[in-house]
């Protein structure tokens, strides 16, 4: 049984990447036109603030698409604000999440998923652009703790240069069996390929943060 306790976030990289802007602007970086119904606006609004949530739901934690969805969020939350619309749903706070056992795979792997699904399952109760925006930013914070953890706990693994996309997570369950029925030829062959994976994220997140 894991034990529960409120994370304190970690140093968020979002941004605001507009301070002020008028209503025409707002429009335009919508994408309606300038006489546009406010019923257009907001349907259009709400639309894009689905599209980026229902991405985070789905789509695998991929740190450098995350963010520019995230930094997205944060432009339509000042769109909103510019064009005094209210978000659809009530205010989301973020879940109690699971400190992650670093020392343990197994326990960091369930960790993980468990920390994934409270995250996911809390945001589908609102399309507010600016509460979406720090889900994304805190599953991206959580994604590269658990990378890195997870790099570092197999390390004496075998390893090959193949190379993997970014969107080809391995199935949590595979991952799961095969951290509990270890010595199996297939064993090292999926947990390489995870590795490969991250090895490659995270360069490119350290590379993008330089």
């Amino acid at each position: 049984m894991h034990s529960s306790r409120q994370l304190t976030p970690p140093k968020s990289h979002v941004s605001t990447i507009f301070v002020w802007m008028d209503a025409n602007t707002a429009r335009t970086l919508l994408g309606v036109q300038s006489n546009a119904a406010p019923e257009e606006v907001m349907e259009r609004l709400d639309a894009e603030s689905f599209a980026v949530r229902d991405h985070f739901i789905r789509q695998p934690i991929v740190p450098a698409v995350y963010r520019a969805r995230v930094d997205r969020l944060v432009q339509l939350s000042d769109i909103a604000n510019a064009l005094s619309i209210e978000p659809l749903g009530a205010p989301v706070e973020l879940p109690e999440l699971i400190e992650l056992n670093s020392g343990v795979l197994t326990d960091l792997v369930e960790g993980q998923i468990e920390n994934i699904l409270r995250l996911r399952t809390a945001m589908a109760g609102t399309l507010d652009p600016d509460v979406l925006a720090r889900f994304g930013q805190t599953l991206v914070n959580i994604q590269l703790r658990y990378m890195e953890a997870f790099l570092a706990l197999t390390k004496d693994h075998p390893t090959d240069n193949e190379v993997v996309p970014a969107r080809e997570e391995c199935d949590w369950q595979l991952l799961l069996k095969t951290i509990r029925q270890p010595g199996e030829m297939v064993s090292a062959s999926v947990i390489a390929k995870e590795r490969n994976r991250m090895n490659a994220l995270l360069k490119r997140s350290n590379e993008v943060e330089r």
